[in-house]
């Protein structure tokens, strides 16, 4: 089922769905493909309640797979087990219930001192299947644990390449925080 995008899914410098894929350019909007979406943030300590995009991108469904091509195959592995081991106990959640617990390790996102949303669409569509889920820092820390040291050389370079916010931002946006889709 397709859903509007919702908050949790648009650009934070604007508020507008994303519009092109962080690595080709291309319009994800008019071309109709599917496309993924990752947004990282962090709570602000001094601003109770409040969170900062750290880091959000589009990206195409062909780039996606060209990205995951590039992972190592122990990391790919690795991280398809943690997932597959996850969601065999997990029932498919609504829309809105999707991003309130981390999909791996139950936390609720509230509790958590960053986290990402991922999401599946097509246009400016959500695409309800496993995506949306969040990730919660202490999955990010099970993922990135599981991220040989060549595949989180790729994900620096990565985010050496794509990474145009501020550069006092750029450190806390470590490689193990990117989650490949």
């Amino acid at each position: 089922m397709l859903y509007p995008l919702d908050s949790r899914f648009l650009d934070a410098e604007d508020g507008t769905p994303f519009e092109r894929c962080m690595v080709c350019d291309k319009s994800v909007i008019t071309s109709g493909e599917d496309y993924f979406i990752e947004r990282i943030f962090r709570r602000l300590p001094e601003n109770e309640g409040a969170t900062e995009a750290l880091f959000e991108y589009a990206m195409c469904a062909r780039c996606a797979d060209d990205l995951r091509k590039k992972l190592s195959e122990a990391s790919k592995v690795s991280i398809e087990q943690l997932f597959t081991d996850r969601l065999n106990s997990k029932q498919m959640l609504g829309i809105e219930e999707s991003t309130k617990y981390c999909l791996l390790t139950g936390k609720p996102i509230d509790q958590a001192l960053e986290f990402s949303y991922h999401a599946h669409c097509n246009r400016d569509r959500l695409i309800h299947s496993f995506f949306p889920y969040a990730i919660s820092d202490d999955g990010m820390d099970e993922i990135g644990a599981l991220l040989s040291d060549e595949t989180l050389g790729f994900l620096d370079d990565f985010k050496g390449r794509h990474f145009s916010g501020p550069p006092e931002l750029a450190d806390f946006l470590k490689p193990k925080r990117l989650i490949p889709l």
